[in-house]
């Protein structure tokens, strides 16, 4: 029985197409166009059905990483009516950094900025007994290859082509520098919309169609909660709620943090290094349990 998501590709018999892209690719080889490794084609190509790709997205030091190891593990345990099971052990290499980093009283190390060391999950997701379960498949890529690709399109294609091919996008917003008047973030964010509405087709006159959820993180280093996180986008990314209100059909504001509370090291040389003192992780699950549910 062929794969859906080979029926997808103009035809293509099973195990030839990239199921990122849709490009021509050969047995036990990786795609020679959107770079997609060949463990992720395979594990892909075990499952019966095509699985949604979702691209999690932010600037380098974000917390991308946390984020996406975080939601592996509240995700195995069943949060939010979400239940979630690794497809490949490739998945579970990023788990378990995320939580050997966090034992010692640490964050994970920067993601490499080389598209072939970076971390895939594969998860299948379950949502309620009434609905089946169904696959879901996401890089933790580093922030300086998203922020090249948007700069210089073409320069990333494994970030071109996941942004042309997701079914939905989380990005990641440093909520330290928001509150510090940085506007790098919001113009990041910005960017990334704009680069989204450009590579997915619509009509004319129309918002794009893809679910967004924009998640202000480490809000356990900002002095004040975040109790409603769409009026504080408002208030403070005025020119980014303007315009995921004009682009976006599905648009939803979230906060995150995992440290419940943390401290700073230094080193002989005066560098300051964060240190997580304590776990403590919310609003992980809810911006993809809210996808999940557009998804469906």
């Amino acid at each position: 029985m062929t794969s859906p998501y080979v029926q997808e590709y103009n035809g293509l018999s099973s195990g030839c197409a990239c199921p990122l892209c849709g490009a021509p690719t050969y047995e036990g080889n990786g795609c020679n166009t959107c770079f997609l490794p060949f463990k992720v084609i395979e594990s892909i190509q075990s499952r019966p059905d095509m699985p949604r790709f979702v691209g999690v997205l932010g600037t380098s030091g974000v917390g991308k990483t946390v984020y996406l190891g975080m939601l592996l593990d509240l995700l195995a345990r069943g949060e939010c009516g979400l239940h979630g099971l690794a497809r490949s052990p490739f998945t579970l290499t990023l788990h378990r950094k995320l939580i050997l980093a966090l034992e010692r009283q640490r964050f994970p190390e920067k993601t490499p900025i080389e598209s072939d060391r970076w971390d895939w999950l594969h998860c299948e997701i379950t949502a309620g007994r009434k609905k089946g379960p169904y696959d879901v498949v996401a890089p933790d890529v580093a922030g300086e290859a998203v922020v090249g690709e948007l700069e210089s399109q073409g320069t990333y294609k494994t970030i071109r082509a996941l942004i042309a091919r997701c079914a939905g996008l989380v990005i990641l917003i440093d909520v330290v520098q928001i509150v510090g008047d940085g506007k790098g973030q919001e113009l990041f964010a910005m960017q990334l919309i704009s680069y989204l509405d450009a590579l997915k087709p619509r009509k004319r006159n129309r918002k794009i169609d893809v679910p967004v959820a924009v998640v202000f993180t480490k809000t356990d280093l900002c002095d004040e909660p975040i109790r409603d996180p769409e009026s504080f986008a408002r208030a403070n990314t005025s020119a980014l709620y303007s315009l995921c209100q004009a682009r976006l059909e599905r648009i939803s504001f979230y906060f995150s943090g995992v440290a419940g509370s943390t401290g700073r090291l230094i080193d002989r040389d005066g560098q300051e290094m964060l240190v997580p003192l304590r776990v403590e992780p919310r609003g992980i699950v809810e911006p993809f349990a809210w996808m999940v549910q557009q998804l469906r």
